[in-house]
C-alpha cells in the first residue's frame, strides 16, 4: 500500500520476481507503475506491506545501503538523471567516482560502456546538447557504471524514435546476455516492447489485474494482442470507452495549404541542422517527422512555429510568412515541446489558466474547451 495525501498510488500489491528475469509493467499513466518501481529500487519509503529484496527486508537500513551498490535505477524522462552542463565523460565520472572506481578503471568502464551504445566519439560533448536517444544511452550507461544485479528502468523509450528504441532495446539484450544473473524492470507505454519480455505484469488502479508470461497471457484469454488482454482484464465497468482509435482519412477535396517550409535552413555555428526542407501541408492533414534522434526533427518544428529563427528560406501558416515573436500567428499553433513544459509546483487547473492567459483566453473559453473534455483522475 502506498498514497500521496489521499490519493492510494498502490493497493494491495503481490509480485514475486524470480532472479534473471526481465518484467515489463504495463497500464495507462498514473495507475502506479513508477510508484512501484521507486520503491523497488529504494527511492521511495515503504509505508505499507513487506518488501523484500535480495531476501532482505527494505525497512532495514543495511538492506537498504546493500540496494545502493547492487541496483541501479533510471527514472521517467530524458536524461532525467544526468547533470545537462557536464559532458558524456564527466558525467559517467561522477557516477563512477560514487562507486569508489579508481581511474584506471573509469577509463575502462567508460571507454567500454560509450563503445557498446556508440557515445565514444562524442565523449566531450554536454548531455543538455544531446539527442533524446543519446540522453536514453547516456542514462543507462551512468546505471551500469557499477555492474548492477537489478536494472530499474522507468519508461525509457519514452520519446525516443523508433530507430533508437531498437537500438536500445538490442543494447539490453546484449547486456544480459553478457550478464546472466541481471534482473531487468522496465515501465513501458509500448505495448510491442512487452512482448520481448519474460514476464509482463498489467496494472491498473493502482493494482495489478493480470500477469504472466506473454504466450501465457495470450493463450489464458485467447487475444494475440497484449492491448486487448489489458482491456479485457479491467473490471466490466471500466471496459466502456476502451478500445484501440481508428483514423479517419482526411477529405481529400480539401487542398488548402496550412503549413508551407521553402528551402527551410538553420545553422547553429557551423553545424547545419537542417538544410533546403521544402514541403506543405494540407489542412486537416496528419503530418509526421520520421527520423533517428538529432536529425532536424525538433529543429524544423520550431521553425515552423516561429519559435526559433531560421537561417535561409521561411515558413507560411495559410499563406501568412511565419517570424518569431508574431503573437497572432502564435496563436494559431499548439505546440508541446519534447521536453515537458510544465510547472510541477502548479496545479493541472492553474498550469492551464497560465497557458491562456498568455494567449489572452478567457477562463471561460478555457474550462469549456478544455476541461469538459478531459477527465483527470
Amino acid at each position: 500500500m502506498h498514497r500521496y495525501g489521499k490519493k492510494i498510488a498502490l493497493n494491495d500489491v503481490s509480485l514475486n520476481i524470480p532472479p534473471s528475469t526481465s518484467v515489463a509493467i504495463i497500464g495507462p499513466d498514473g495507475v502506479g507503475k513508477s510508484t512501484l518501481l521507486g520503491l523497488i529500487a529504494g527511492a521511495k519509503k515503504l509505508q505499507g506491506g513487506d518488501l523484500t529484496i535480495f531476501d532482505g527486508n527494505v525497512r532495514k537500513k543495511s538492506v537498504r545501503s546493500m540496494l545502493e551498490q547492487r541496483v541501479a535505477y533510471m527514472p521517467q524522462g530524458l536524461g532525467k538523471s544526468l547533470y545537462a552542463e557536464l559532458s558524456i565523460r564527466e558525467n559517467l565520472e561522477f557516477f563512477a567516482r560514487l562507486y569508489g572506481h579508481d581511474k584506471a578503471e573509469r577509463d575502462r568502464r567508460i571507454e567500454n560502456l560509450t563503445e557498446a551504445t556508440g557515445l565514444l566519439p562524442f565523449l566531450d560533448r554536454p548531455a543538455g546538447k544531446l539527442s533524446g536517444g543519446m540522453k536514453q544511452k547516456l542514462g543507462l550507461c551512468c546505471s551500469l557504471i557499477h555492474d548492477p544485479e537489478i536494472l530499474i528502468l522507468d519508461e525509457p523509450t519514452t520519446g525516443v524514435d523508433p530507430l533508437s528504441r531498437r537500438q536500445f532495446w538490442a543494447l539490453i539484450d546484449d547486456i544480459r546476455s553478457k550478464q546472466a544473473g541481471l534482473t531487468v524492470l522496465v515501465a513501458t507505454s509500448y505495448m510491442e516492447e512487452a512482448e520481448r519480455f519474460d514476464y509482463v505484469v498489467m496494472m491498473d488502479n493502482g493494482r495489478i489485474i493480470a500477469e504472466g508470461s506473454p504466450e501465457s497471457l495470450k493463450s489464458k484469454s485467447g487475444e494475440k494482442d497484449l492491448e486487448k488482454i489489458f482491456i479485457s482484464s479491467l473490471p466490466e465497468d471500466q471496459r466502456v470507452g476502451h478500445h484501440i482509435p481508428d483514423v479517419r482519412p482526411r477529405n481529400p477535396s480539401d487542398n488548402v495549404i496550412a503549413i508551407a517550409a521553402k528551402n527551410l535552413t538553420r545553422r547553429f555555428g557551423d553545424f547545419t541542422a537542417v538544410e533546403h526542407v521544402n514541403f506543405e501541408i494540407q489542412r486537416g492533414e496528419i503530418f509526421g517527422f520520421l527520423g533517428s534522434n538529432g536529425c532536424g526533427k525538433t529543429t524544423t518544428m520550431k521553425m515552423l512555429t516561429g519559435l526559433l529563427p531560421v537561417s535561409e528560406g521561411e515558413s507560411s501558416l495559410f499563406g501568412t510568412r511565419l517570424v518569431p515573436g508574431d503573437m497572432e500567428n502564435r496563436k494559431k499553433i499548439g505546440y508541446m515541446s519534447q521536453s515537458f513544459s510544465l510547472y510541477e509546483e502548479l496545479t493541472v487547473e492553474q498550469n492551464l489558466q497560465l497557458h491562456a492567459r498568455l494567449f489572452h483566453s478567457s477562463e471561460r473559453k478555457v474550462e469549456t474547451s478544455v476541461f469538459r473534455r478531459i477527465a483527470f483522475s
